[in-house]
């Protein structure tokens, strides 16, 4: 936890019970608007008209989503597990004794999964449609924001996993440009 963790997570937290709409929003932010970015990704890689001359045409519709996924298991799937098991790191709720908007296991909150996850998602959106992927990366950003409010991560969480999905990404790019992949 960083300094300034505990005193950015108590400003946060303390939006939430001010009104049931808010609670709800801060709640559906947390929790659901993931799938939406996940729905968002396949539409426009199946969607997308555009995608060149190289051949075979479909090349980039595999490519892209390949770099996807693979960014998202190197991110979340190896990195983020180990930082996981090897930092102990209690959830806010666990180590403040309050209540969270939303149910989670009380499991290690450093780093952020879900940060872990969708980033490789959105920087991919970025590379192949740059408005999607600034969308993407909004609305990431609101999630790992709700997910701190809600009472399951403290800040230092939420940059940890955009962290470490920025750096996965970063490096199965390279790889993908350096083969000439994408």
């Amino acid at each position: 936890m960083l300094p300034l963790d505990k005193e950015l997570f108590s400003f946060l937290y303390g939006l939430t019970g001010q009104s049931r709409a808010l609670d709800w929003l801060f709640i559906f932010f947390a929790k659901h608007l993931f799938w939406l970015i996940a729905i968002w990704f396949f539409w426009v890689i199946f969607t997308k008209k555009d995608w060149g001359d190289t051949w075979p045409v479909w090349k980039n519709r595999v490519q892209h989503p390949s770099l996807a996924f693979i960014s998202l298991i190197l991110s979340r799937g190896i990195i983020a597990n180990v930082i996981d098991n090897l930092l102990q790191s209690p959830r806010p709720f666990a180590a403040l004794g309050i209540e969270a908007l939303i149910s989670h296991a009380d499991v290690n909150s450093f780093p952020s999964g879900h940060m872990a996850s969708l980033i490789p998602i959105a920087l991919t959106l970025f590379v192949v449609r740059k408005r999607s992927g600034i969308w993407a990366l909004i609305a990431t950003l609101i999630i790992g924001l709700a997910r701190v409010i809600t009472g399951v991560h403290w800040p230092s969480d939420i940059l940890g996993g955009i962290a470490v999905g920025i750096v996965s990404f970063s490096v199965v790019y390279f790889i993908f440009r350096k083969q000439k992949l994408i």
